[in-house]
C-alpha cells in the first residue's frame, strides 16, 4: 500500500473533517470555475465555433466510451470503504482494465467515426489523441476514489487548482499560435495529464499489487448494474442534444449551441451549487419539522431565483458586445443562450428540490423525474433541431427543465408548503422591467464603443433589476438572508 490517512472514526473527527474538507472543496471550485472562465473567453478570442464542434463532437464518443465501461467501481470501493488489499487490488486492475477498454475502442473506432463524419476531416485524429486522454483520466480515477475514501480533500483540490491553472496556460496560448482544434485536445490532455502526474507521484494514495479476486469482481459487477445503467440515462440526457446537433447541423453549430450551453450553466455553478451543498445537509436535519423544513426549503429557492436571474440576466445582456469584442464569429450564439434563460432560472430549483426530496427519504421522485426527461428530451432535441436549428435545441432544453419543475411541485408540495406566486413572481418581474431599458440601448447603438455600451448595458440591467425587487419584497429580504447566514454559519461549525 502507498501512502494512506486513518480516517478517523468518531462521530467529532468525522464531522471536522467534513467541515475541512467543505472548505476546501468550495475553495477549489470557486478557483477553478474563475481559471475556467478565463480559459473559455480566451479560446473564443483566437478560435472559431468549428474547433470547437469538432472537440464537442470527439467529446462526445469519448465520454460514451467511459460510460459504457463504467460499472459503478469508484462508488464499489467507497461503499466497501475497503482497505484490504484483495478488495484494492481488484477495484484498481479493473477500473485500468476497464478503462484502457475503452481507450482502445475509441482508438480503434476513429476511423469508421470519421467516415460517419465527412465534414469533419480532422475528427479521425482528434478522436486518436482523445483516446491517450482516456486512458490518463482512468488512471486518475482509481487515486483519486482513494482520496475520497480517506477524505483528503485537500489533496483532491490541490489536483483540481492544478489542473485547472496548467490548462488556462496551455490552451488559450497554443490556441495563439494557431493549432486550431489542437489546442482543445492539448487543453484536455493538459489537465488530465498534470492530474495523473500528481495523483501517481507526490498525492499518491494507491500503488499496485497482486491479489485479484474473482468473488470480489463478481460484487463489483453486482453492485454496479443499477447505477451503469442509471449512468447511461443520465448520460444521454446530458451529451444527446450535442450528438445529434454535430451529426445533423455540423461542427459550427455543435460549437455555438454547446458554448451558448456552457454559459446557462453557470448561474448554476456560481450559485446553486454552493447553496444546495449547504442546505440539503439543513434538509435532512429538518426532515421532521415540516415548518421549520418549510421555511428553509422557501428561503433558499428565493434566493437562488433571484441570484440566478440576476446573474444569467447579466450574462444575457452583456454577450452582444462582449462576443463583438472577442470574436465576432460567436455572434450567432447570443439569441441561442438568450432562449436559454428558462433552463438557467429552472435548472438551480430542480437541484434544490432534489436536494430536499433526496434528504427527506424521498428519492423516487427523481427517479421518475429522470425517465420523463429522457422520453421528453430525445424527441424534443431531434425536432428542435430540424424546425429551428440551435434555437429549437435549445427550446428543447428549456421545456425538459420546465417539465421537470412541473413534476416536482407535487411532491414538494407533500413535503413543505409554500406558494409559486410569491418565490417567482418578483424576481421575474424584476427581469422583464430590468431588461427593457437594457435591450433598448442595444438596439440604439448607444454609447457606440462596444465596451462603454457593455458596461452601461449591465450596470442599466443590475441597478434596475435590484432596485425592482427592492421595491416590491424589500420587508422579505432579512428574515431570508439571515436564515441562510444562520445556515451556512452552522454547517461550517461556527
Amino acid at each position: 500500500m502507498g501512502p494512506s490517512v486513518e480516517v478517523s472514526r468518531d462521530p467529532g473527527g468525522i464531522a471536522r473533517q467534513v467541515v475541512r474538507g467543505s472548505a476546501y472543496s468550495v475553495a477549489a471550485s470557486l478557483v477553478t470555475m474563475a481559471l475556467g472562465f478565463l480559459r473559455i473567453l480566451l479560446l473564443l478570442r483566437f478560435l472559431g465555433p468549428e474547433a470547437f464542434g469538432v472537440i464537442g463532437m470527439a467529446g462526445v464518443y469519448a465520454a460514451a466510451a467511459l460510460q459504457l465501461v463504467d460499472w459503478g467501481l469508484d462508488q464499489g470501493v467507497l461503499h466497501r470503504q475497503a482497505r484490504d488489499r484483495p478488495t484494492l487490488a481488484t477495484y484498481g486492475w479493473l477500473r485500468m482494465g476497464t478503462v484502457a477498454t475503452a481507450a482502445l475502442a475509441l482508438f480503434l473506432a476513429a476511423p469508421i467515426l470519421g467516415a460517419l463524419y465527412p465534414r469533419m476531416p480532422e475528427l479521425p485524429a482528434v478522436l486518436r489523441g482523445m483516446s491517450l486522454v482516456v486512458l490518463l483520466q482512468g488512471l486518475s480515477f482509481v487515486q483519486e476514489t482513494m482520496m475520497s475514501r480517506d477524505m483528503r480533500f485537500d489533496r483532491r483540490a490541490l489536483v483540481d487548482v492544478a489542473a485547472a491553472a496548467t490548462m488556462t496556460v496551455v490552451a488559450p496560448y497554443l490556441a495563439w499560435r494557431g493549432w486550431g482544434v489542437w489546442a482543445l485536445v492539448a487543453e484536455q490532455a493538459s489537465g488530465i495529464g498534470v492530474r495523473a502526474l500528481l495523483t501517481w507521484g507526490p498525492l499518491r494514495m494507491w500503488r499496485p499489487h497482486r491479489g485479484w479476486d474473482p468473488e470480489i469482481a463478481r460484487w463489483f459487477v453486482r453492485f454496479g448494474r443499477p447505477l451503469w445503467l442509471s449512468g447511461n440515462i443520465q448520460f444521454l440526457l446530458e451529451r444527446f442534444d450535442d450528438f445529434w446537433v454535430g451529426t445533423v447541423l455540423g461542427q459550427e453549430a455543435l460549437g455555438l449551441y454547446a458554448r451558448a450551453f456552457e454559459f446557462a450553466q453557470y448561474p448554476r455553478r456560481v450559485v446553486a451549487g454552493p447553496l444546495v451543498l449547504v442546505l440539503t445537509p439543513a434538509f435532512a436535519r429538518l426532515q421532521d419539522d415540516r415548518r421549520r423544513l418549510s421555511q428553509a426549503f422557501y428561503r433558499g429557492a428565493y434566493v437562488l431565483l433571484r441570484a440566478s436571474l440576476l446573474l444569467s440576466g447579466v450574462m444575457a445582456i452583456a454577450l452582444p458586445e462582449l462576443l463583438q469584442l472577442l470574436n465576432p464569429r460567436w455572434l450567432p450564439m447570443v439569441r441561442t443562450f438568450r432562449l436559454m434563460l428558462v433552463y438557467a432560472m429552472l435548472e438551480g430549483w430542480v437541484a434544490l428540490a432534489g436536494g430536499l426530496l433526496v434528504a427527506t427519504g424521498h428519492p423516487a421522485a427523481m427517479g421518475r423525474v429522470a425517465l420523463a426527461r429522457l422520453a421528453f428530451f430525445l424527441p424534443g432535441v431531434v425536432v428542435g433541431a430540424w424546425a429551428g436549428g440551435i434555437d429549437g435545441v435549445a427550446l428543447a432544453a428549456d421545456g425538459m427543465m420546465a417539465l421537470s419543475a412541473l413534476m416536482l411541485y407535487r411532491p414538494l408540495r407533500e413535503t413543505v408548503d409554500f406558494s409559486i406566486w410569491p418565490l417567482m413572481g418578483g424576481a421575474v418581474g424584476a427581469l422583464l422591467i430590468a431588461s427593457t431599458p437594457a435591450l433598448a440601448l442595444e438596439g440604439s447603438g448607444i454609447p457606440p464603443a462596444p465596451l462603454a455600451r457593455m458596461a452601461a448595458k449591465a450596470a442599466a440591467f443590475g441597478t434596475l433589476y435590484l432596485l425592482t425587487l427592492l421595491l416590491l419584497e424589500g420587508r422579505t429580504w432579512r428574515p431570508v438572508v439571515s436564515s441562510l447566514r444562520s445556515h451556512l454559519m452552522n454547517r461550517h461549525g461556527l
